[in-house]
């Protein structure tokens, strides 16, 4: 390997940044691909799916033998609290694969015989976390139920856009926890990621236990969404300085489940659907908005009148999503350097979320990707770096960018939302009906829980 390539590898190594080693079988070239650049390199498929699995290997590439040497920070899993839990805790995670470093200043329990092999920090967890940096590859599972000790790593770990933070507590301790930490300064949105209760719910009744449902919920998260960054709601999504950002917002669809009716310029309070969805696009930063139509184009036209847009027509938008995205990417201009998709048919989305999922797009950092996450589950609209887009226009049928983001899932950041918009999409008259109800006794102030209850069904 040559000096240079060895430099740049350790460089990444220390940064605790993931990176690829690409070596030609043939005749021994190699080149180091970052993580960040990933997506827009030629083996773009290969390097997200190595990044992803974190397994090296052999592929075949456009008739050429290529080994991917894969480098990925080793997770890490930073525990406050000496605790009885974290004495099984520790040892199985190590087994299973994660660092583990424990951090209590009470050195009556923070002593190596009672963690023997393990990283102990007897020290105060701002010190402590000040020196092991936390990222997005370390899991902060608080254990120590004592807030001086707990509360200052949680606070570093939404901060840091940790992988998993989890808090030890019943419903009611974390309740207190959270206007606690509030008070602080924390945004609500990033609080509501902190799993707790922790662990999975197994029906642990001791110590050892309740290691298993913990070390559980730290794998899942890990497996599920892997070393994806988790950005604050709040104070993270200014629109970026030097940056400039576009709205795609996909109004081609055929609209089939609605068949009585042309779905996106049906009204809603008043306003066609899709009306209520640019709107959204236009209260952002974002601009050009871009209208992307197909059927029934002169509608939707009609329906956004008077609207600071433009439109971009996909005549094959019988084809699928895919023509759609790649008719709404092909129209930005060149300056845009990032672009927030939306669906014309979720019409609870806000322009402030627009402007903070642009807003974690971060380049340098490995960031291309921004969706937004509620109740652990991952919505829409979805930013995009301009790095992301040929991946994008090369998409193909009947398909959204699910299969691009699994296979960078290291370049994804998530942003914490709150309530049920980034899930809202109207499909069929009986959940607009029910979307309208809600509203409307929103409005009058009354619970209209139940009204929604069936779209949930729905979706799930």
């Amino acid at each position: 390997m040559e000096l240079a390539l060895l430099d740049a590898m350790n460089a990444e190594r220390a940064a605790r940044r993931a990176c690829v080693l690409v070596t030609v079988l043939s005749d021994g070239r190699q080149r180091l691909v970052k993580a960040a650049d990933a997506a827009a390199d030629p083996l773009a498929g290969p390097l997200g799916e190595a990044l992803r699995s974190g397994r090296s290997g052999r592929i075949e590439h456009e008739g050429e033998a290529l080994f991917l040497t894969v480098e990925v920070p080793p997770p890490r899993l930073i525990i406050t609290g000496a605790v009885h839990i974290s004495q099984a805790l520790a040892p199985m995670a190590a087994m299973a694969g994660l660092d583990v470093t424990i951090i209590d200043p009470r050195t009556a329990f923070a002593t190596p015989e009672r963690f023997p092999g393990i990283d102990l920090r007897a020290e105060w967890p701002d010190d402590a976390l000040a020196r092991l940096r936390l990222d997005s590859f370390t899991a902060v599972a608080a254990l120590s139920h004592e807030a001086r000790i707990d509360d200052p790593a949680l606070v570093a770990a939404l901060a840091a856009g940790c992988f998993y933070v989890g808090a030890l507590g019943s419903r009611r301790t974390h309740a207190a926890r959270l206007e606690r930490l509030a008070g602080q300064g924390v945004p609500r949105a990033a609080l509501a990621s902190i799993r707790a209760p922790i662990g999975l719910d197994i029906g642990a009744a001791n110590p050892a236990e309740i290691a298993v449902s913990v070390l559980a919920e730290v794998i899942a998260a890990r497996r599920r969404a892997p070393l994806a960054r988790v950005m604050p709601a709040e104070g993270a999504g200014e629109p970026p300085a030097g940056g400039r950002t576009a709205a795609v917002v996909l109004a081609a669809g055929l609209g089939s489940r609605m068949p009585e009716a042309h779905k996106l310029t049906v009204p809603l309070g008043g306003e066609p659907l899709v009306r209520r969805a640019v709107t959204a696009a236009l209260a952002s930063a974002a601009r050009p908005v871009v209208v992307v139509t197909g059927h029934a184009a002169e509608a939707v036209r009609a329906a956004l009148a008077g609207l600071d847009v433009e439109f971009a027509h996909n005549p094959d938008f019988a084809a699928g999503l895919s023509t759609s995205l790649r008719t709404g990417i092909r129209a930005l201009p060149e300056a845009v350097d990032r672009a927030v998709v939306m669906l014309g048919d979720m019409p609870a989305i806000e322009g402030a979320l627009v402007d903070r999922l642009a807003g974690a797009i971060d380049v340098p950092a490995g960031r291309l990707i921004a969706v937004p996450v509620a109740q652990g589950r991952r919505g829409n609209p979805v930013a995009w770096s301009r790095r992301m887009f040929p991946a994008l226009t090369a998409l193909e049928g009947d398909i959204g960018a699910r299969e691009i983001i699994a296979a960078n899932a290291g370049l994804v950041a998530e942003v914490a939302a709150e309530g049920e918009a980034v899930f809202l999409d109207i499909d069929t008259r009986d959940e607009l009906e029910a979307l309208a109800l809600h509203e409307l006794a929103a409005r009058a102030d009354v619970d209209a829980e139940a009204a929604l209850d069936g779209m949930r069904a729905e979706d799930a």
